[in-house]
């Protein structure tokens, strides 16, 4: 297995003791078969734990999800994504950033949730992140208008709609939650590059350089 997927034997052993992998099949008292289920477990637990920069403890939660028949594949899917970094952490209730940091996260919310009928739920991280950096824009004097926002949603929506259908076209929820780690991990780079390419193109387009 270690052969197959790349991943050290010291690694794999770690693995099994943490209880990421499942043990395989004993035949003998130094043996062990294991099978495809695993080698797809193993590459899940290094999606988690390089790409994912999750902790083991957060690892370990995401795979006790993944298998437990009481979640459907939404809630499967988002406990994987709920752990990925960043996390952030509000002020404290009872300052003044706190009350304003409150008032805008639930203004966001009511924008997301009420006006464009997205199914949000309250503890989603992402939301505090976005808070924050709303927050932190317009105190450099960068105001940022619910228009605005709005106008981001709506372009980032189609997006997310694909990258979904590409994640479904996995049935396997180990190979799933890989796909959702990869792409919202490995794929922000990509939007966040190509967004500079388009401000470069822009700009060209709106203030030509002069012809020599």
């Amino acid at each position: 297995m270690s052969e197959r997927s790349g991943v050290s034997v010291a690694s794999v052993k770690y693995y099994l003791r943490e209880g990421l992998l499942p043990p395989g099949v004993t035949v003998s008292a130094r043996k062990a078969e294991y099978d495809e289920d695993h080698l797809r477990r193993l590459r899940l637990i290094r999606a988690l734990l390089t790409v994912g920069g999750m902790s083991v403890a957060q690892a370990r939660d995401v795979l006790a999800a993944a298998h437990d028949p009481a979640f459907d594949r939404h809630t499967r899917l988002g406990v994987a994504q709920y752990l990925l970094p960043p996390h952030v952490t509000a002020p404290p209730e009872e300052t003044a950033e706190g009350a304003a940091w409150r008032e805008r996260r639930t203004e966001v919310l009511a924008l997301l949730r009420d006006d464009l009928g997205w199914q949000i739920h309250d503890e989603a991280p992402a939301l505090d992140a976005l808070t924050e950096a709303l927050i932190t824009l317009n105190s450099l004097g960068y105001e940022t208008t619910t228009a605005s926002l709005r106008d981001y949603a709506h372009a980032l929506r189609p997006i997310a709609e694909n990258e979904l259908r590409l994640i479904d076209e996995h049935p396997a929820i180990d190979e799933a939650i890989e796909a959702v780690v990869a792409y919202t991990v490995l794929y922000e780079p990509v939007l966040l590059s190509l967004r500079r390419l388009a401000h470069e193109d822009v700009s060209a387009r709106l203030h030509p350089p002069s012809s020599t």
